[in-house]
């Protein structure tokens, strides 16, 4: 007997189309302001909504994942290749671990929360590789502890609006149309 894969050929085309999707809202939705993590709003968004419309585990750390690959291939972040894809990465393994915990990301407080999750595991590889890197801890804890408070702000506004996206999508009728399609 043929043994099943966890992920569907479409299953893994969605997650693809969604992870290019994060890597375009990177670079493409920007506020004008100068505020550190603020396109979290956006891309986090996308994340839940993901792992809303593949709602199996593992489906957002691929998401972050391929999203990383992607992101580092084109040469984004400040930090270079290695912190760009574990920052994109550690999103993924922190929303799969926080639904996985949490439950239904349309609930606006789960995706509230799963967003705060997500946005502080890109902080925590942050930190780590400020660590790693030698500089002065005082000065990485000045400088990440306005950090702190604003990817908590705009990652729990980014798990709302993922989680307000999936509540309209599935009043639009968007999942029955996915379950006759598979």
């Amino acid at each position: 007997m043929m043994k099943r894969p966890y992920f569907s050929a479409f299953e893994l085309v969605v997650l693809a189309l969604f992870s290019s999707l994060v890597v375009v809202a990177k670079i493409a939705l920007r506020f004008p302001i100068q505020v550190s993590g603020h396109s979290g709003l956006f891309w986090l968004a996308i994340v839940v909504v993901a792992a809303g419309v593949v709602p199996k585990r593992g489906a957002a750390s691929l998401l972050g994942l391929s999203s990383g690959i992607l992101a580092a291939f084109l040469g984004m972040g400040d930090f270079g290749a290695l912190n760009t894809f574990l920052s994109y990465a550690m999103v993924g393994v922190a929303v799969d671990l926080a639904l996985w915990l949490l439950g239904d990301p349309e609930n606006l407080l789960v995706g509230g929360l799963v967003g705060v999750l997500g946005h502080l595991g890109k902080f925590l590889v942050k930190w780590i590789m400020g660590v790693v890197t030698g500089a002065p801890l005082g000065f990485i804890a000045m400088g990440l502890a306005w950090s702190l408070v604003t990817y908590v702000i705009f990652g729990a506004l980014g798990g709302v609006l993922g989680a307000l996206t999936l509540r309209a999508l599935r009043r639009a009728g968007f999942f029955a149309y996915l379950a006759e399609r598979r």
